[in-house]
C-alpha cells in the first residue's frame, strides 16, 4: 500500500520526467502557448497523447490527466508572472473554458476551439 500523497504522485508525473502521457505534453503546451506556426497540428498531437483509447473523446482518466497536466502547466506559467492561484481554481477555470458544456468530456473540436484562449489568458 502506497503512502505517497496525490501531490507527490503529481510531482513524479511532471512534464519531461515520468509523465504517463509520454513526456511530450509540456513541450506541446509551451509550443501552442508561444503561437507556434503549427498550432493546429500540435493540438492534434496533444489530444492524441491523452486519447489513449482512440475514441476521439477524452473521458474518465484521460479527462482527469489532461486537466491535471493543464493545471500544472498553467500554475507554473502564472507563478512565473507573479500570480498566486491554487490548484482548484486553475483546474476549475480550465474545465470551464475547455469543457464548455460541462459534460465531463473533451472532444478534439472543443480542444481546438478553446485551448489557445485558455493558455493566452495565463499571460
Amino acid at each position: 500500500v502506497s503512502t505517497q500523497s496525490t501531490w507527490e504522485t503529481q510531482k513524479t508525473h511532471s512534464f519531461g520526467t515520468a509523465n504517463p502521457m509520454g513526456g511530450n505534453a509540456g513541450k506541446l503546451l509551451k509550443s501552442i502557448d508561444a503561437d507556434g506556426k503549427n498550432t493546429e497540428k500540435e493540438i492534434d498531437k496533444l489530444f492524441a497523447l491523452y486519447d489513449k483509447d482512440k475514441s476521439g473523446v477524452l473521458t474518465g482518466s484521460e479527462y482527469d490527466n489532461f486537466l491535471n497536466d493543464g493545471t500544472k502547466y498553467m500554475l507554473e506559467d502564472l507563478n512565473k508572472a507573479g500570480h498566486n492561484y491554487d490548484n482548484a481554481t486553475i483546474r476549475g477555470w480550465i474545465k470551464t473554458w475547455i469543457d464548455k458544456n460541462g459534460d465531463g468530456k473533451i472532444t478534439k473540436a472543443e480542444l481546438h476551439a478553446n485551448l489557445k484562449a485558455v493558455l493566452d489568458a495565463g499571460e
